[in-house]
């Protein structure tokens, strides 16, 4: 199983940080506590370009500071991730935390992730909110048909992973509900600005297919540090 847990700095703190704070304290703290976990990485919401590699027609710009700071991602049984949750809660003092269970398809895995390393390039996350008149197997048949056509496009595209959302926490969420984490991992910034589409055709392909499904999305551009391979 696998959980991705968002978190934001709290309210007045500096931002990088508790990013620092996740990566040297909270992340080893997690291992500690659930020795039982299959993986573990920390993404640092620190790779955010100047100018994004790319946005669809008519949607609003990048807002000026990322929804979150931080994503711990997890895989493991019930009982480890329970744990490692329990620990993030203990050391996140009055930073937003948000606890998602996701059910994870890698689509392509072409980059070397080590453990105790920093994973290269950059972990490009969109936290994906599909159209509401969509029932939710067919959202997820739409999206699963669209990564054949992700796949040949993004030539720069290393590693492809698409999360289910299974389980959110109900009520207010710091971004909007959200149905699906798209993970796109580029193995270089250059990678990922110049080569995100194979052509002009390509892009209009990709803008075309995902606007079958996709309402809205919140996109996060990380790096990755592998505690645990």
């Amino acid at each position: 199983m696998k959980r991705r847990v968002f978190l934001a700095a709290p309210g007045g703190a500096p931002r990088a940080a508790f990013r620092a704070h996740v990566l040297a304290e909270i992340g080893p703290a997690v291992l500690v506590a659930a020795p039982g976990l299959d993986a573990l990485s920390v993404d640092l919401v620190d790779a955010t370009p100047a100018v994004p590699p790319w946005q669809r027609p008519g949607e609003p710009g990048a807002a000026s500071d990322p929804a979150f700071d931080a994503v711990l991602d997890m895989w493991g049984a019930p009982p480890a991730l329970d744990a490692a949750l329990g620990a993030v809660r203990a050391r996140a003092g009055g930073a937003t935390l948000l606890d998602v269970g996701v059910a994870e398809t890698v689509e392509k895995d072409a980059l070397a992730r080590l453990a105790g390393q920093r994973a290269p390039g950059v972990k490009f996350l969109s936290l994906m909110t599909f159209h509401d008149d969509l029932p939710a197997a067919v959202a997820r048949r739409l999206w699963a048909h669209h990564a054949a056509l992700a796949v040949r496009v993004h030539v720069g595209m290393a590693r492809y992973v698409r999360d289910w959302v299974e389980t959110i926490p109900s009520g207010p969420l710091p971004v909007p509900g959200f149905h699906g984490v798209a993970e796109l991992h580029f193995p270089s910034v250059e990678a990922m600005m110049a080569r995100w589409f194979d052509s002009d055709a390509g892009r209009a392909a990709i803008i075309h297919d995902v606007g079958h499904f996709l309402s809205r999305a919140t996109r996060l551009y990380t790096t990755e540090h592998v505690l645990k391979a």
